[in-house]
């Protein structure tokens, strides 16, 4: 798609806005798509765990993977935040925005990490259930950029 140039700083606003309407699209797409996963990977292995007569409870895999999902798409939306808030503010200095990337991400990280820590320590959920769920938003994000970049390539 070209811009016509006219103004130097309209067809950045312009720029900006499209980046930022792309973004919230992959965004919404992610989330469907492992919202669909995960649905599917939790019926999976509910059947599963029911059908081996194991002394846990029977929504404790499902759970395991749902809370999983949830960790994982979580993960994926502060990426966005932090991406559109910092890389793509107007008046961002390229040192400024990777520190603030940085520390963000690291922030982010340290969260998700005491979050997993306190699961696996207590051992409130599956760890394999768990692992299953942040795997399927991985395997989301893959077929949202294949789906994207098939999108674009048809335009």
């Amino acid at each position: 798609m070209r811009w016509t140039r006219t103004n130097g700083k309209e067809n950045m606003t312009e720029e900006q806005s499209t980046l930022r309407q792309t973004g919230a699209d992959i965004v919404l797409g992610v989330a469907k798509k492992t919202a669909t996963l995960v649905a599917a990977g939790a019926a999976g292995a509910a059947i599963i765990h029911l059908s081996t007569q194991q002394s846990q409870p029977w929504w404790f895999l499902p759970a395991s993977v749902l809370i999983g999902g949830v960790l994982g798409l979580l993960n994926f939306r502060w990426l966005a935040i932090a991406v559109e808030r910092v890389y793509l503010r107007q008046g961002a200095t390229p040192s400024g925005a990777n520190l603030a990337g940085a520390f963000i991400n690291v922030l982010k990280l340290s969260v998700i990490f005491i979050i997993l820590f306190i699961i696996i320590k207590w051992q409130l959920l599956h760890i394999f259930g768990l692992l299953a769920g942040l795997s399927l938003c991985f395997l989301a994000i893959l077929w949202e950029g294949l789906t994207h970049m098939n999108r674009v390539k048809g335009a």
